[in-house]
């Protein structure tokens, strides 16, 4: 008989406590400051991305990658009304939401509120990638990562299909209605000597007929040197559950 192994339960923190002010700021900052350095991932509600925004761009997500998939190329999202639009008030929420979790961050680091935004993401280089995953067959490893990511940002789609590698082991992440999925990048991950840590992951292949995920990259402005904050890597205190990620894109 194969022993019943309970897996990890991966954080989900109500990011709206932040806006009430202190002590719920520190409070928030903290649990942050935990699931970063501990899982390297963690899922947000209370994010203050309306859903009808994100339904809206899920449907028009599906649309696009049936159009790509059937015509390739840089003028599908004309044809779709509404898309370009969509992806403009989207990207334009994120980076905001960015932006005040890069300060949740520098809280639960002890450090000032602005010190990401003046030093690294003032003007931060942001890209939205729609994925769908085709029926081709089990799983396959995506690598999260790649480049100079501070912040992968996603969304996932009705049928989930994302692990994580933590233990030992890939573990499930729940498709939690209205969350949206927070993964450490390996800037950060450099930026602070390893206190949080950057979670290997893949994408499992969806179903036909779902909607696709949608991710959004938040990386440092470009020709910021990247100097680690001193007095900071990996805490004794805390046993890392996430290992360093993989040199590829997901």
């Amino acid at each position: 008989m194969i022993p019943f192994v309970e897996q990890p339960r991966l954080p989900t923190i109500d990011l709206s406590l932040f806006d009430v002010g202190d002590p719920w700021r520190d409070h928030v900052a903290a649990q942050v400051d935990w699931a970063a350095s501990t899982f390297g991932l963690f899922q947000i509600l209370g994010h203050g991305v309306d859903p009808p925004l994100i339904d809206t761009l899920l449907e028009l997500g599906e649309k696009y990658v049936a159009l790509e998939g059937s015509r390739p190329g840089l003028g599908v999202g004309a044809d779709l009304p509404g898309f370009h639009d969509t992806v403009r008030e989207y990207a334009t929420t994120m980076t905001g939401l960015g932006h005040k979790l890069m300060t949740t961050m520098a809280r639960g680091l002890r450090l000032a509120d602005s010190f990401f935004v003046d030093r690294y993401s003032g003007s931060p280089v942001t890209a939205l990638r729609i994925h769908d995953y085709p029926v081709l067959g089990p799983v396959f490893e995506a690598r999260q990562g790649g480049g100079r990511g501070l912040l992968t940002i996603v969304k996932l789609g009705e049928s989930g299909g994302q692990q994580v590698r933590l233990d030992g082991q890939w573990v499930d992440i729940p498709a939690i209605p209205n969350a949206l999925l927070c993964y450490v990048g390996p800037v950060l991950e450099q930026l602070t000597g390893g206190h949080y840590v950057s979670a290997a992951h893949r994408s499992s292949l969806a179903d036909s007929g779902l909607r696709p995920s949608v991710s959004f990259s938040f990386e440092p402005r470009p020709g910021t040197e990247l100097i680690p904050v001193a007095g900071l890597g990996a805490r004794p205190d805390i046993q890392h559950s996430a290992r360093y990620a993989f040199e590829a894109r997901c």
